[in-house]
């Protein structure tokens, strides 16, 4: 990067690689436009609250629009990472269940965390996580999936399927006690004292949001009573309309679909 000054002007001239952002004092820290050098020229991308306007020769023909994806390709998406998730969720499943893994206090969790960006402070949404944990430490990630807050239809949809996959494979046959409900989900596999629960999934920031915690109760109410979430879920499912959706979920199911293959071809070599 460097600076020089032509005729009164001051340039900044970007070399490969190099980024800057630019503000105003208003929203400093909170909103800005980055500009990064590429191979391809000026990479220039941000919140368009701190920009009055854009001029120049061919320049609203850079300007990227986020195409809008039609429900059923998000639902494929959505079914395509549940997939993924639910075939990680049984091969961890086995794994923390062995001696070995107990020993080491190695735990499988679910965690629903949330996001935003230090630069914007309109960007932000809620992830799913499923991993495997010592004492707090991410030993091994699984499958991941961010959604920017503009797509909540689509996030309670993968919260519930998950949520209910979740309950029906590690709460069989035992009642949650939701008036004492602490946010956090422990399986029914037995432990000795002062042992780790083996599975365990953290939902606090879904309870501490109103939308969230009435399908999380939802989900908890019908297993308490023998019933099935399907009507929920299939209610949620249908909610979901075409709409523009961000990057970070295909990234999320990328980078699951490379650990999903990475984790079950492990597996099947361990067996052998």
């Amino acid at each position: 990067m460097k600076f020089e000054k032509i005729d009164g002007v001051q340039y900044i001239v970007l070399e490969k690689n190099d980024e800057i952002c630019i503000t105003n004092s208003d929203e400093l820290q909170k909103k800005q436009i980055k500009i990064t050098s590429t191979d391809g020229g000026l990479e220039i991308s941000g919140n368009s609250s701190i920009v009055s306007s854009i001029r120049g020769d061919g320049m609203l023909e850079k300007v990227y629009i986020q195409p809008v994806v039609s429900s059923e390709k998000i639902l494929e998406k959505c079914d395509k990472w549940l997939d993924m998730f639910k075939q990680v969720h049984d091969t961890f499943k086995k794994l923390v269940l062995t001696d070995e893994y107990r020993k080491q206090h190695v735990v499988m969790e679910l965690s629903f965390p949330t996001f935003f960006s230090f630069t914007d402070s309109d960007v932000k949404g809620r992830i799913i996580d499923l991993d495997l944990k010592q004492h707090g430490t991410i030993l091994k990630e699984g499958v991941t999936i961010s959604i920017d807050e503009a797509n909540d239809d689509v996030y309670s949809y993968l919260v519930a399927s998950v949520l209910d996959y979740y309950i029906s494979q590690n709460l069989v046959g035992q009642k949650i006690d939701f008036m004492n409900f602490n946010s956090i989900l422990y399986s029914n596999e037995k432990h000795e004292k002062g042992t780790t629960v083996p599975i365990l999934a953290t939902m606090g920031s879904l309870t501490e949001s109103n939308e969230y915690y009435k399908i999380v109760a939802s989900i908890i109410g019908n297993h308490n009573i023998g019933e099935s979430s399907e009507q929920l879920i299939a209610n949620l499912r249908n909610r979901i309309s075409n709409q523009q959706i961000g990057d970070r979920m295909d990234s999320g199911i990328n980078h699951s679909s490379k650990q999903c293959e990475h984790i079950l071809k492990k597996t099947l070599i361990s067996k052998k």
